[in-house]
């Protein structure tokens, strides 16, 4: 082909080609476009989202098919929008998907119940005062009828998307009985130019009121000798009152009494209590000092308990002697137990005091009980809770020792075992009363009958005890 006639043909490919062109160049440049903010398209069911705050910028106008995005349905959802240049128009999705995070929502008919003393209220009742706007619900009480106080029915309830919310309410066991005074304060002296708090010489509590209120006639001058007599009130929460009148004496001086021997050897305590069904031993602490336990062993002791420590607002001190004590009854292969000395009074400092037990215990696994040992009454009323909570405490106790596989034990002497603990002919007790023989009548699993033991190896008195093993 000559060039002339090339020339040509190209020229008529332009005139045919150039209006293409420019009609594509045209679509391009009028097309609408719309673009949308961006981040995670998640959002929360039943929340209303405005449809145009999610376009970030158009070159058209945007017409979306509502003026909020469709939440009322969770899962996969699509949003149109109406994009409009010149002549072109065009529909453009919105992908985004619907949850459901929020809990359900739990209400009752009553926030509080009162009931009398042995008032049924089942489980079902319990039930039926609760309100849920969705999903399903479960119910744990520690509510005991037979005893008066302040009880929690604890709800947690869930939805089909596994959304969890709690609640509790309180049912209250009405309580007909007065106060309880553990000491009176009658008699007690003061040197002169001491501070008088009436606090250091009483304790007392209640079965219900957490803090019963304590109220008092009459003045102490401690600058002046002399008898000062005071009237007592204390009130409970119910309106229950135990009055006493007792006397204040501010002295000159204080005689000490005159010390008195009353060791008991263990070679007597085993010819007067050894028999078919019991194992005798001792129980233990830093206040025994360094103890030989082959020795301990050799003059006929057959089980040791050993105290680990005291536990006080969700921390556990340990006992000074603690690890000695455990090395020496294993290497001397005496059976032991375990004991804490509990000040804890809630449930979650006693939990957190528990788990460090059992984590300094490790691997280690008495034969014997872990014994709860509350013997705090001399200030009772400091610590805030009602017996009815101290008994949840053991329970609570209890529990964390049984889901590790251990059985557990209450320690008390007589008097606070018929006065402040409840459910003691099925708690397993280690009863103190240091007589010839306990008149204690319910059942006890190990009797403390002496504070006065003597022991080859032990350059202390020891506590001397009673294992009953029938």
């Amino acid at each position: 082909m000559s060039a002339q006639k090339r020339k040509i043909s190209i020229k008529k490919l332009a005139i045919v080609i150039t209006p293409i062109v420019l009609v594509i160049a045209l679509f391009f440049l009028l097309w609408p476009s719309i673009h949308f903010v961006e981040g995670e398209r998640v959002f929360e069911k039943g929340v209303a989202y405005r449809a145009e705050d999610f376009v970030k910028k158009s070159n058209g106008t945007v017409t979306p098919e509502e003026d909020f995005l469709f939440t009322d349905e969770v899962g996969k959802q699509e949003f149109h929008y109406k994009v409009k240049r010149a002549f072109f128009t065009r529909n453009v999705t919105f992908n985004y998907e619907v949850v459901d995070t929020t809990p359900p929502q739990i209400t009752f008919k009553e926030a509080t119940i009162m009931k009398d003393p042995e008032q049924p209220y089942s489980l079902e009742e319990m039930r039926e005062n609760v309100i849920l706007d969705e999903g399903t619900f479960e119910l744990e009480t520690d509510y005991d009828p037979s005893y008066s106080g302040f009880y929690h029915v604890n709800i947690t309830a869930e939805d089909d998307y596994k959304n969890v919310s709690t609640a509790s309410y309180e049912v209250i066991v009405r309580d007909n009985e007065e106060p309880f005074v553990f000491r009176s304060g009658d008699g007690a002296r003061y040197l002169v130019g001491s501070e008088f708090n009436i606090n250091d010489i009483i304790s007392y509590g209640d079965n219900a009121d957490p803090k019963p209120v304590l109220t008092t006639e009459g003045t102490v001058d401690t600058s002046v000798p002399g008898d000062y007599p005071i009237h007592a009130t204390l009130t409970d929460f119910f309106g229950n009152k135990m009055e006493w009148d007792l006397t204040v004496k501010v002295v000159e001086e204080i005689p000490g009494g005159e010390p008195v021997d009353n060791s008991y050897p263990f070679e007597q305590f085993i010819e007067e209590y050894k028999e078919e069904g019991r194992k005798l031993g001792i129980d233990i602490s830093s206040w025994q000092g360094d103890i030989d336990f082959n020795a301990v062993k050799e003059a006929g002791c057959e089980f040791v308990i050993i105290r680990i420590g005291y536990s006080w607002q969700g921390e556990l001190t340990i006992d000074k002697k603690f690890y000695q004590n455990l090395e020496g009854v294993q290497k001397a292969g005496i059976p032991f137990g375990i004991y804490v000395f509990v000040y804890d009074n809630t449930e979650e400092d006693l939990i957190s005091s528990m788990d460090a037990v059992f984590k300094e215990l490790g691997d280690v696994k008495p034969d014997l009980p872990i014994v709860f040992d509350w013997e705090n009454f001399g200030d009772y009323q400091e610590y805030e809770i009602s017996f009815q909570q101290l008994n949840h405490l053991y329970d609570v106790f209890e529990r964390e020792v049984s889901n590790r596989g251990f059985e557990s034990m209450l320690y008390g002497s007589k008097f606070y075992l018929n006065n402040v603990w409840t459910h003691t002919d099925t708690r397993p007790v280690w009863l103190a009363q240091y007589n010839d023989w306990p008149n204690y009548t319910k059942p006890y699993k190990i009797w403390q009958c002496t504070d006065s033991g003597v022991l080859d190896g032990i350059p202390e008195k020891v506590d001397l005890d009673i294992l009953f093993t029938d």
